[in-house]
Order: C-alpha cells, then structure tokens, then sequence
C-alpha cells in the first residue's frame, strides 16, 4: 500500500472553480466540468484499466493535464489539525475505512486550516493521472463542501445541521456558530434511513425543536421525501441552492454539479 503525496488546499474561503476545470469522480462515472461545458462518461463505456479509453475521452474533450480531480466515491475522514500527525494517515484511516493495497491515500486542509481530511483513490485512476493528468490536483468532495459551508457560516451564532444527499449517500454536518461539531457520511437506503440517522444526531447532540435550523444542499424533486419526513418533526428548515436546481437532478452527486456550475458560470 502506497500513501499518496500530502496535498494541501490554498487557504481560502470560497470556490475558485471558474479558474480550474474539473473531474468528479463519482460511483458510476466521470464527470468533466469547464468554463464552456460539462460531459460525463460513465465506468461501462471507459475502462481503467484499458488506458485507450480514457485517452479517447481525454482528447475529445481537450482535457489538460491540469485539470483538478474531484474524489466523490468515497468517504473523507476528517481529523483536527491540532492533533493531526502525518506519519499516522494510514492508522487513521484503519479505524475508518478499509483500505485495499489498490488504494493510495491522500489529505486536503481545509480552507480555515482547522481541519484535515484523508480520503483514498485507487492506483488504477493513480496510473492514468500520472500519465495524462500529471498536473493536476486531488481534492476531495468533502473539502469542497466544508470550505463552501465554512464560508456560509461566517460569523454566524446559529447551530445548523447540513444535509447533503445523493445518489449512493448522504452527509450531515453539524455546526454550532463557526465550529464544526461533527460530519457523519451515511450509505442512502431510503429516506426512512436518512430520518433514523438524522433523529439519531439531533438526540446525541441534545438539540431542541427551536434551537437549530436544518438546511439542505439543494432541493431536488427525488428527495422530497426526506425533506418531508424531516418536515414532520421539526419546523426550521431551510434550502441552500446554487445554479439551475433541475439540471442534474438525476446526478449522483446533484448539489456538488450545481455548485461547480454556478461557479462556473456565473462568475
């Protein structure tokens, strides 16, 4: 098992994402986002382990070998920097994830510099970034998503729970003012899993009905269910959304793509 190169993230508060294209590697397919345009190909047409398919993909989209890699297929685990030890990523990781000998890991900081977050990506996408990517960057969805809440959060006193769901999983993150409390990355079988968890985390955390908001990344007609089930026990509910809300409704990531095209494309 090879660990990856320690990569850390400019400090900085919100998205850059019109000066960099991207990749977002998700569970079922390639994602490329630029200033002109998105395609995705899913892993049934391109092979990674065939390098020609990639390379056909690569070339019919003028993709540069700086364009930034989006890790979204699997969970980051995040450690305070304060306690953080780079000569102990791999027993971390251990006590979170399983890790296969086809897996490198990787860290990103976070914007405030408060927090790291370690997350894998197996050798075989390793091999082709080295070879036709060999410039670019790895960040981890997970980054993105607390850098952009970290700027929402400034100078806020409220606690907040954000929710992100997808097609494969959901997130929560809980703040109380600045400070992040806790981030929990759930496997999503269905809104009754996602109410249990989430009455789970406001009874740990001993929330009251009107001591907190819940606001989700986006509001995407597939999920109304659970924005309804969490709408039966509590009032406070909020939706944060960027760019067009029915574009990539059926993306596995759908509020990471609409974030990236609002920052895109309206920038």
């Amino acid at each position: 098992m090879v660990i990856g190169q320690l990569y850390l993230m400019h400090p900085k508060t919100e998205l850059k994402s019109n000066e960099k294209s991207s990749i977002i590697i998700s569970g079922d397919k390639l994602t490329y986002f630029s200033s002109e345009n998105s395609t995705s190909v899913s892993f049934d047409t391109i092979s990674l382990n065939d390098s020609r398919f990639f390379l056909d993909w690569i070339n019919k989209n003028k993709i540069t070998n700086d364009t930034q890699l989006i890790v979204s297929n699997t969970p980051g685990l995040f450690i305070p920097n304060a306690i953080f030890d780079k000569n102990m990523i791999k027993e971390y990781y251990d006590m979170f994830d399983i890790l296969k000998k086809s897996d490198s890991l990787f860290t990103n900081l976070s914007s405030n510099h408060l927090n790291y977050i370690i997350f894998k990506l197996s050798n075989d996408f390793l091999r082709l970034k080295k070879k036709y990517l060999n410039n670019s960057i790895i960040i981890h969805y997970q980054t993105i998503l607390y850098n952009y809440l970290i700027s929402k959060n400034k100078n806020n006193n409220q606690k907040k729970i954000y929710i992100n769901i997808q097609k494969e999983s959901f997130e929560i993150f809980l703040f109380f003012g600045e400070q992040l409390i806790l981030v929990n990355r759930y496997l999503n079988k269905g809104p009754e899993s996602f109410l249990y968890f989430l009455y789970y985390i406001v009874e740990k955390n001993e929330l009251s009905e009107n001591d907190f908001y819940i606001s989700f990344l986006g509001q995407y007609l597939n999920y109304e269910e659970y924005y309804n089930g969490a709408k039966l026990f509590h009032n406070k509910i909020e939706f944060i959304k960027e760019s067009d809300q029915t574009k990539f409704i059926n993306s596995s990531t759908p509020f990471l793509k609409d974030l990236y095209a609002y920052n895109f494309w309206n920038s």
